[in-house]
């Protein structure tokens, strides 16, 4: 019996998801359905215990044993371990921050993980060197004799006065809460205002935020912008134009659209009944949440353009920019888009995007001269750090030799209008304020919904940048941007109306129209007598 409990010990020392699996009887009374999505979400929860991985964001859809495995699963394996002080988090002396969005939920957990320490399993294993504080025993929060601790609070509450080596954030939002722009962000100020400061040591600290996606400005979304998270993202069904890699070089292993994550416990016949919901399903199931009354740009519109190797041949390329000259991150950013105009083996004109970015610009850098015989490259390189927005547009007009820039024509576009007419109007490519003809946006984007449904529009779908313009689009109007929508509709409408692109009726009415006979007496007269 000693030598089997001996056995089973190392084993799960060894490995976080044995652990999870041979401890699940002490505190969930169902049977444990292995699934190869535990074994990922074990693997990198123990990456970040030894010290590689230090922020970690897990999306995963619901009831998909992302709590019992985080928040109650790990912190008992992480105290079991033998202290190392190679990996300062590993041992009993291990203090936890846990939150979630409400106080009984993260007490609920909180409890789970006390029943298993307690257990009779867990203290033959481990009870010489994990013993929990005799005066310690409450349920918010309990101490090892070692010097550890959990803390389990609401994120914002009385506890977030103390600190954690580990930080664990599971579901901070409230699902009938977070669509209140005012509750969100309420979640979001905490966040970056309270809750960065509380860690023991910022050289060894960690973080891990694990919850479904609710909303495009939820925290996942919040921290995704700000980057610095290594992002495991497990969507109900494989989509392999997302398919998520990390930095551990693993890979979703799923091979063809809609595989299943959790087929053992989700079968098709288990998710259907949430597909009847297309927002919840996006948002919770998928990883991917398009907002309530979004959509009207769909992303399965966008054509791809699969070659990496070469482009098409352009006969007219497009800029868009809309100009909000702030370094704030919390105003609006500047945006621009680059379309290049082609014609198709079937000598139809298609418009393609060819580059976008989004950033936070004042409207003039400190550009610094050309050193002699520097490269372009290099060039570009030493000082993009000082460019403003004038420098970047004008960058990259160039950069795609582009023939018309457009910028809308207000306030702020018009200062950038004069700014590049005044240092770059030698430039072969000229610019011109548009003055929308509706103020509506959303009547704007309504106009350009023909142009996709047409098939007109690709772009190169395995570039970043092309995703972000594909996922702003499909989230408008009510996403947390749309500075590139802008951008779309602009260059999108101008080029309809100036009749470089042409829809299918258009091209077959002009053909049809021409085929037909006109009489003599149908012409008129050049002179009359």
């Amino acid at each position: 019996m000693a030598e089997r409990t001996r056995r089973d010990r190392e084993a799960c020392e060894a490995r976080l998801i044995t652990f999870l699996e041979r401890s699940w009887s002490n505190y969930d009374p169902s049977t444990y359905i292995s699934g190869w999505h535990l074994s990922a979400i074990a693997e990198h929860l123990e990456a970040v215990a030894f010290g590689q991985i230090r922020k970690l964001l897990i999306n995963i859809p619901p009831r998909f044993c992302k709590t019992l495995l985080t928040s109650v699963a790990w912190p008992a394996w992480i105290w079991a371990q033998e202290p190392d002080h190679e990996y300062p988090l590993i041992g009993p002396q291990t203090k936890f921050l846990c939150l979630s969005y409400g106080d009984q939920l993260a007490i609920d957990t909180a409890t789970t993980m006390r029943r298993l320490i307690l257990s009779d399993w867990y203290q033959r294993r481990w009870g010489q060197r994990v013993q929990l504080a005799p005066d310690t025993m409450g349920k918010a929060k309990f101490d090892t004799l070692a010097g550890g601790s959990r803390i389990s609070s609401s994120l914002g509450g009385a506890t977030l006065g103390r600190g954690g080596d580990i930080k664990i954030l599971d579901d901070c939002h409230k699902i009938d809460e977070v669509e209140s722009e005012i509750t969100r962000e309420s979640v979001l100020r905490t966040y970056d205002e309270a809750l960065k400061t509380r860690i023991v040591d910022p050289k060894t600290s960690a973080e891990v935020i694990i919850m479904q996606r609710l909303h495009t400005n939820d925290l996942s979304g919040h921290v995704l912008d700000q980057g610095g998270f290594v992002h495991l993202c497990l969507p109900a069904e494989f989509d392999d134009s997302r398919r998520c890699v990390t930095v551990l070089g693993w890979a979703d292993p799923r091979e063809e659209d809609g595989d299943l994550l959790w087929p053992e416990r989700f079968g098709r016949a288990e998710l259907e009944p949430y597909k009847k919901n297309p927002y919840s399903w996006a948002g919770q199931f998928q990883q991917m949440p398009v907002p309530r009354g979004g959509g009207i740009l769909k992303a399965e519109w966008w054509g791809n353009w699969e070659s990496e190797k070469h482009w098409p041949v352009f006969d007219y390329i497009l800029a868009s920019a809309d100009t909000a000259y702030t370094k704030n991150t919390s105003n609006d950013p500047s945006a621009m888009t680059i379309w290049g105009v082609y014609t198709d083996e079937n000598e139809r004109r298609r418009v393609m995007l060819v580059d976008a970015w989004r950033k936070w610009l004042p409207l003039h850098g400190n550009a610094p001269d050309r050193l002699p015989h520097e490269t372009e490259k290099d060039y570009r390189m030493r000082s993009e750090d000082s460019w403003g927005l004038v420098e970047w547009i004008a960058y990259s007009c160039k950069q795609f030799k582009v023939d018309r820039l457009l910028i809308e024509n207000k306030a702020s576009g018009i200062s950038v209008g004069q700014e590049l007419e005044r240092l770059f109007g030698r430039e072969p490519w000229g610019v011109d304020l548009i003055d929308p003809k509706s103020q509506d946006k959303e009547a704007r984007v309504h106009s350009i919904v023909p142009t996709f449904v047409d098939g007109i529009v690709v772009a190169p779908l395995s570039r970043d940048w092309a995703q972000m313009v594909v996922a702003e689009c499909s989230e408008f109007p009510r996403g947390k941007h749309d500075d590139l929508v802008d951008c779309v509709t602009m260059s999108l409408k101008y080029l309809r109306d100036i009749g470089l692109v042409q829809l299918g009726w258009e091209i077959q009415a002009e053909r049809t129209d021409a085929l037909k006979y006109k009489s003599r007496s149908q012409t008129k007269p050049l002179y009359v007598a």
